[in-house]
This record gives structure tokens, sequence and C-alpha cells, in this order.
């Protein structure tokens, strides 16, 4: 047996893939800086990380299941309500805290665990590891979903900024107008995925209505960031006939390379 593998990592991936989602990020992003999994391995090194466990439902997160495999994580299916935001439920944590505490009895040369999470809820996970004298570490977000009076650092051995590890800060040098243009592509493509949508036009002047409460513009800065749209070809129009009327809107253009970027660092596949 190899005892340099000392190190277990558990990952809460759909926690972790919906935190990031509000920030454009996909947990397995293109570029190596800001893919977690890379950045896990290269973090601890490949000869000493035992094991690598992802917890979601890979039913309703766009993730490729291939794809992680291939960077030797082993996904975990585990089913949730099918919701999102405030209303999704899962037991990805459940799961996560049981395989935690049966490798930490039937392995016991595993020296580090490692929890990767998007905010403090395995709080007495860690606690219950470290109790046991082993090293804990943990990911997560450290932004405004994170309690005040959480003091992570009191129940585990070092606690990571997950927007730091991932370089996200890097991505948030955007020009204003540029993470304007990031985040409009983003809600008119989630617009048409949303099965409520389904059959329907998404029409300039609802576009420029919801851009401007969502992103808290006034009629005239809203009209400007829809013009730059059509003029960088980050839509395209589109038409639907509903009862043999014609309905016109726009779709984001998928051939366009930084829009094919922008879907995929939010987390969907472009084909």
């Amino acid at each position: 047996m190899d005892y340099r593998k000392d190190t277990a990592i558990f990952i809460d991936l759909e926690n972790v893939y919906y935190g990031l989602k509000k920030y454009h990020m996909d947990p397995d992003h293109p570029d190596d800086s800001h893919n977690l999994f890379v950045r896990l391995s290269e973090y601890y090194g490949k000869d000493s990380i035992r094991m690598m466990e992802a917890y979601a439902d890979f039913e309703q997160v766009d993730l490729s299941m291939m794809s992680l495999q291939k960077k030797r994580v082993h996904v975990n299916q585990v089913y949730s309500n099918g919701r999102e935001g405030k209303d999704r439920k899962n037991a990805a944590d459940i799961q996560l805290c049981l395989d935690t505490m049966e490798v930490l009895f039937q392995i016991p040369e595993i020296h580090t665990f490692v929890i990767v999470s998007a905010d403090q809820d395995m709080i007495p996970l860690l606690d219950r590891l470290w109790s046991k004298g082993k090293r804990v570490e943990l990911f997560c977000l450290w932004d405004e979903s994170l309690s005040k009076s959480a003091q992570l650092h009191e129940f585990c051995d070092q606690a990571h900024n997950l927007l730091e590890f991932l370089n996200v800060e890097k991505l948030s040098t955007l020009s204003q107008v540029d993470r304007l243009i990031h985040n409009t592509v983003v809600q008119i493509y989630e617009w048409y995925r949303d099965p409520n949508n389904i059959g329907k036009s998404y029409g300039s002047t609802w576009i420029k209505n919801d851009i401007s409460r969502k992103f808290h513009l006034d009629e005239l800065e809203s009209n400007h960031l829809f013009n730059r749209l059509i003029k960088g070809k980050y839509l395209l129009p589109y038409e639907i006939e509903i009862q043999n009327k014609i309905f016109y809107g726009y779709k984001v253009n998928l051939t366009h390379p930084q829009v094919q970027m922008m879907v995929k660092i939010a987390g969907y596949k472009v084909s």
C-alpha cells in the first residue's frame, strides 16, 4: 500500500456548482487556472491524493461526468428535487458526510481530509474529523453568503477562499460594460432554457425591461446596452409562429466565440 496517498477530497459539487454560477463560473472550467479539479490536483499533488469524490445530481447540473472521470474524480449521483435557487434541496451533503465518516474509520492512514463546499454547512463534519486527530481543510465561497459569525478557522486547520483559489478575481477585472454584456448574454441564454418559456420569443422590449430591472439600469442605459449587443452580433433576430401570428425576438449567437465562452463559463455545454 502506498502510504503517500494520505489525502481524501470530498466535494459537494452541486453546492459548489450553484454557488459559482452567480459568478458565471464553471467548476470544470476549460482554463486550468479556473478549473476546480485541476487546481485541487495541482495543490495537493496527484501522488498524495487517495481519492477525490464529487457529489451532485448530474441530471440537474450541466457538467460532463466523463470529463470529471478523466481528471480522476469519482462521481457520485445523488438525486435532488429538481428545483433551483432557494427551493433546491439535495442529499449530496448528507451522502458526503456519510462517506467521509466511513473513510475516517475504515481507512485510518488517511491523514488529511479536504472538504469543498460553497458555504459553512460542513462545520459539524469538520469538527468531528478534527477531534479524531486528522488534518482538516475547507474550501468555501467567502462572499455575502458566508455568515459573518462563522469562525471557520476554529473548526479546521486551514480554510481556503474558493474565489481566490480559482482565480475568480482575475475574471472580475472586466470593465463594467463588458461585465454587463457578459451577464446579459447569460440572462438571455438562460431565459430560453427555462421550461416555462418553451415555444416563446424573447422580444427586445422584454429584454430591455428585464436587464434594466435586474442590473439596475435606467431606460437610456438599457437601450445602449441592447444596441451594443446587436452591433457586436452577440444577439441574432429570432422569430416564431404561434397560432398563425409571427412573434419577433432575439437569441444569443452561439457561433460567436465570445458568446460561447460566456455560456461555458456560466456552466453550460456548447456544442
